[in-house]
């Protein structure tokens, strides 16, 4: 995974750079060229003259634009080592249980004042609040125990929630249950 993220930024980095700095297509062209450049744009169609395989089929190339987005989770990383109940547990209609979810920090350190567990989306199945706060610093190597009450809903059916971690915007260690509701 951090291979193909390497591998992304890197020609990320060479598309930006190829760009942004112009280069010459032949030492005649090179020489030639005494205007400004302006935009990636111009620079590409500068330094296509005098390569075949580049040549400008008109007088206007499309603008290409990269958007990279900047990961921090992996900066923040968890391992799942506990759930209980685990997913695709059957439950009866209206059945109140306690989820218990142990996850082991592998990352930075989750400051109490800066990180919470909180829920995120699917079916609340929280009884009292969808977001708490660190009893204490998390570090690298340290586990922590996340209790929430809970209740089944009353229609029969699979359902999900998601719950995870965040430090301001960056949300990470996600967890889920999934369970179904039978007679």
């Amino acid at each position: 995974m951090k291979t193909v993220r390497m591998i992304s930024i890197a020609m990320a980095l060479v598309l930006f750079v190829a760009a942004f700095v112009p280069f010459a297509a032949t030492p005649a062209a090179a020489q030639e060229s005494t205007t400004l450049i302006t935009s990636p744009v111009q620079s590409f169609m500068d330094a296509a003259h005098g390569l075949p395989l580049l040549a400008p089929l008109s007088g206007s190339a499309p603008a290409i634009s990269l958007s990279v987005e900047s990961n921090t989770s992996s900066y923040y990383s968890c391992t799942l080592v506990r759930q209980s109940p685990s997913d695709w547990v059957k439950m009866k209609p209206r059945q109140v249980f306690d989820m218990f979810w142990t996850v082991q920090n592998t990352g930075a350190v989750w400051h109490e004042k800066e990180t919470k567990f909180a829920y995120v989306y699917g079916t609340k199945f929280q009884t009292r609040s969808d977001e708490f706060r660190l009893g204490q610093d998390v570090g690298r190597g340290q586990k922590i125990k996340f209790g929430v009450d809970m209740t089944a809903p009353k229609a029969l059916g699979t359902y999900t929630t998601l719950w995870s971690l965040s430090t301001g915007n960056t949300s990470f260690c996600r967890v889920t249950l999934i369970l179904t509701v039978t007679r």
